[in-house]
This record gives C-alpha cells, sequence and structure tokens, in this order.
C-alpha cells in the first residue's frame, strides 16, 4: 500500500514559519473565488499551515501529496521576489526534501 504521509522532524518555530509560507503562498496563488478545484486546494492548504502553527516538536505530519505545493509554497515565500527572508529558505526545502520518513 502506498504511503500517504510523511513525517518531518521539526520543531514549533520551524513548523509556524513553514505556515507563514503557505498561507502567504495561498492568497497569492489560490485566492478567493476561483474554481471549484482551485478552491479545494485553497482549503487543503490553509488546513496544513493550521496544522503547522498548532505544532509542538518532534514530527509533524503532512500529506505527501501536498509536497509539490509546500515546496513551492516555500521556494516562492523565501525567494528573492517572495516576502519571507531568502536565508531562512534553504532550511525549510530541505526539511520537505524527500528523505523525510512516510507513515501510512
Amino acid at each position: 500500500m502506498k504511503k500517504r504521509t510523511l513525517c518531518i522532524d521539526c520543531d514549533s518555530a520551524t513548523a509556524r514559519q513553514l505556515a507563514e509560507a503557505i498561507r502567504a503562498y495561498v492568497h497569492a496563488a489560490y485566492p478567493e473565488g476561483g474554481s471549484a478545484c482551485t478552491q479545494v486546494a485553497r482549503e487543503t492548504l490553509l488546513g496544513s499551515a493550521a496544522l503547522c502553527e498548532s505544532h509542538a516538536d518532534g514530527g509533524l505530519i503532512l500529506r505527501k501529496r501536498q509536497l509539490p505545493m509546500l515546496r513551492a509554497a516555500v521556494r516562492w515565500y523565501f525567494s528573492v521576489e517572495g516576502p519571507g527572508n531568502v536565508e531562512l529558505g534553504p532550511h525549510l526545502e530541505t526539511r520537505l526534501g524527500v528523505d523525510n520518513k512516510s507513515t501510512a
């Protein structure tokens, strides 16, 4: 059976930075009032942002299917064009790497 989630080891500060990046990306890439498909993606990503924001420490469980969008959010947010600190991007992008442990 294919694994549907992945576990990212991160502290609460890192998870909050990820939440901030996801929310900013969602508002830029998936504005309200789009197609039904984009609205589903928007709400799902906002749910992941809320999960990240409430994370304490240890393993953060995220949906594997969202990984490309999460990486896109981090790349954009922490790029020269994005609103985030460029120096923090590589750290978060490494956390979303393919070598993370998957769970059921």
